[in-house]
């Protein structure tokens, strides 16, 4: 591979891992952009050309000029082409799915498109939140990094020799939750426990809500047990479900 210049935009455990990685891998500095200064990154990929773009939890999305002057790759969390978008590891537990993963993809004009270079899989326990898959998810990707810059190494990114990632499998925003984070307390027991560890994702997406004769609490805690499901709300009731 010979790149002018490489750069990795990014954020988070992930991305620094990656840098450190990709810095040993090539032999040379990597250029670390920030995504603080979001109105300034058009500008700046834009004048950019023959260079290795590495977006490891980024959430800049590329203009056209940039895509098809540059080799871009992306980390996405999922095993596309599903769950395109935000929040894939959510959806993956809320849908049931019984394995998810990470996909190292190269970048095109849409979201989470591009040809894929690496995906690696990940069996769902029903035990899972949505936190312990993210991390589990971030793990794998950094411990797969060196395996992705090796494949494209062994091929010929300009003629997009890897698998194609096909167009499909939903593509989801940062604000779409399922059922917009509304537990319902007429659903059966296994759904109202999978969506309780779909939503338990840290401080990244808001709290679970329950509706109660028209108004809606914040879920501040909950815990599964064999016998029965236990809900602490913002208003200090607790709920008792049980397990049938």
């Amino acid at each position: 591979m010979t790149f002018k210049e490489i750069y990795l935009i990014g954020e988070g455990r992930v991305a620094k891992e990656c840098l450190k990685i990709a810095t040993c891998f090539f032999k040379k500095e990597i250029v670390f952009i920030s995504q603080k200064d979001k109105s300034k990154l058009d500008i700046f990929f834009t004048k950019m050309q023959n260079c290795f773009i590495i977006s490891v939890n980024n959430f800049y999305i590329f203009k056209r000029e940039c895509v098809e002057s540059n080799f871009i790759i992306n980390y996405h969390n999922s095993l596309l082409p599903k769950y395109r978008g935000r929040n894939a590891h959510i959806w993956a537990i809320w849908e049931d799915e019984i394995a998810t993963g990470i996909t190292w993809h190269k970048v095109d004009h849409n979201i989470d498109t591009g040809d894929i270079i690496l995906q690696k899989e990940i069996k769902i326990n029903k035990s899972f939140t949505a936190i312990k898959l993210l991390q589990m998810q971030q793990n794998l990707a950094i411990n797969s990094f060196k395996e992705c810059l090796e494949n494209i190494k062994n091929s010929s990114p300009q003629k997009n020799t890897v698998s194609v990632c096909e167009v499909g499998g939903g593509i989801y925003t940062k604000n779409q939750l399922p059922n917009n984070a509304i537990l319902n307390i007429s659903w059966d027991i296994s759904t109202i426990e999978r969506f309780l560890r779909a939503l338990d994702n840290g401080n990244l997406t808001p709290k679970t809500k329950i509706k109660i004769n028209d108004k809606i609490y914040d879920i501040s805690f909950y815990e599964i047990d064999h016998l029965e499901i236990n809900l602490i709300l913002s208003n200090n009731i607790k709920i008792i479900i049980p397990k049938r």
